[in-house]
């Protein structure tokens, strides 16, 4: 299993991609809200235009003008405003790029906002620790990403945690809805998986990806029973099983022990202080059934999962090593690459995370609450996920044309830099646009990221830009 050995698309709407900024798809995304009054849902659109153009810019930058930034700080604030309602009508578009698709991938994870430019915003929760004093909100994001592209499909649901550490209470803070109280953060994943379930057609399966934070008896008894789904939830309890041959054991324990099905490499991006490298895996599978806690008297039947185990060779800091819980076959090794696949798909919404925090930079927002903060991020989680379509234009997974990417002066002010661009597809040009963002392009070096298209894209809209002036 090499990266890139993604299936590619045969038919590609590139007119949903034709700008060089995010903002003509963004107002796309927008254009079924439904607030009782045309005039918000025309104001949202404008809105997701301007922030769209400008992703990283303050919003009076992004907005070139008092009235306009009036305008939008006067639409978060708007009652009848509703978020739920602004990721509604993105879901409603997103329903065209998941129509064709038998399976899904669904992935959830949490990020934590914080506000240091200003910190006084009412209506944020406790995020620190016993150590640690620290306001913010905690954000469970649901999203969709194709299984055999791996690109995001769009944001499903959204869950704005809030927590008051002294009465001992979480809520999530619903749009302009009630509140709504929550008996644990546990409840978070199925929470957002069950809206992905509920909105997705009869014919399309689910298929769950978590992380180490939804591995609970609760939530594997639940998909079993009540959710035509499916998961792959990577463990983090060495929990009681029962091995195929009748007996009790540990569940990473037994795993260790697992026959060996092959062995394959993936490529480790760099990031958090680690560095860009092949890893190469043993992969082994098997199949035991997890016990019931003894201390939950609600569950009393255990539930059958099939399991595969990466191993990484080779390394000795902080080396590779996933055990994974499914419901999907595990019976050969090519199965279980599958399984191993669909995991690392989880690092998109990672991915996005960075592009909502740093490209779109939620944090630096400085709106006085978070009600209006709330509408604010799911405008800018929508353009946080057409951003991030810049990356995948750069890998060439999928055909595109350049003009896709580039307008026709963009494009002749690559060709002339880059006088070997002869190919007349977007990935060279892409590539060229992250070398002006400081993508070196060594033989060695992995796909540009998301910042660095960024960073190259806007210098050449400014080139492009100033060209035009004077031409």
């Amino acid at each position: 299993m090499q990266s890139g050995s993604r299936s590619r698309r045969t038919e590609v709407d590139e007119v949903e991609l034709r700008q060089t900024d995010v903002s003509g798809t963004v107002r796309k995304e927008f254009k079924s809200a439904e607030f009782g009054d045309e005039r918000l849902t025309d104001r949202l659109m404008q809105v997701g235009d301007r922030l769209g153009r400008a992703p990283a810019e303050s919003i009076p930058n992004a907005c070139e003008g008092w009235a306009s930034t009036k305008a939008t700080y006067r639409f978060c604030d708007n009652e009848r405003v509703d978020p739920n309602e602004i990721l509604d009508a993105h879901k409603r578009e997103q329903r065209s790029r998941v129509r064709d698709t038998e399976e899904l991938l669904v992935i959830s994870d949490t990020t934590e906002l914080v506000f240091p430019r200003h910190p006084s915003k009412e209506g944020l929760g406790d995020i620190g620790n016993s150590t640690t004093d620290l306001e913010g909100v905690k954000v469970h994001s649901t999203i969709g990403v194709d299984p055999q592209t791996h690109r995001m499909t769009g944001v499903i649901d959204q869950q704005s945690l809030i927590e008051d550490q002294q009465a001992s209470t979480k809520h999530d803070a619903n749009g302009k809805g009630e509140p709504i109280e929550l008996e644990s953060e546990q409840k978070k994943w199925i929470r957002g998986d069950r809206q992905a379930s509920d909105w997705l057609a009869e014919d399309i399966r689910p298929i769950f990806i978590h992380d180490r934070g939804a591995d609970a008896f609760a939530f594997y008894r639940e998909v079993t029973d009540e959710l035509d789904a499916g998961f792959v939830i990577r463990a983090n309890q060495n929990r009681c099983i029962q091995t195929p041959s009748g007996t009790d054991g540990r569940l990473i324990d037994w795993s260790e022990d697992l026959p060996e099905q092959g062995r394959t490499s993936i490529e480790i991006e760099q990031g958090s202080g680690r560095e860009a490298r092949e890893a190469e895996l043993i992969v082994k599978a098997g199949s035991c059934e997890l016990l019931p806690p003894k201390n939950d008297p609600t569950h009393t039947e255990p539930v059958e999962v099939n399991v595969v185990r990466i191993d990484e060779l080779g390394e000795q800091d902080d080396p590779i090593q996933w055990v994974l819980l499914t419901t999907e076959s595990v019976a050969t090794f090519n199965d279980s690459l599958s399984v191993v696949e669909s995991y690392r798909a989880r690092w998109t919404i990672e991915d996005w995370h960075k592009v909502l925090k740093t490209g779109c930079r939620i944090e630096e927002r400085r709106l006085e609450t978070w009600e209006r903060m709330e509408v604010l991020l799911s405008v800018y989680s929508v353009i946080a996920w057409k951003v991030l379509e810049l990356r995948e234009l750069a890998r060439g997974e999928t055909y595109y044309s350049p003009d896709v990417l580039l307008s026709e002066t963009e494009r002749s002010i690559l060709q002339t830099k880059f006088p070997e661009l002869t190919d007349n597809e977007a990935q060279a040009y892409a590539i060229a646009v992250a070398k002006i963002g400081g993508y070196l392009d060594r033989n060695s070096d992995p796909p540009p990221g998301w910042e660095t298209m960024w960073k190259g894209l806007k210098k050449l809209q400014t080139w492009a830009e100033g060209y035009e002036l004077h031409s």
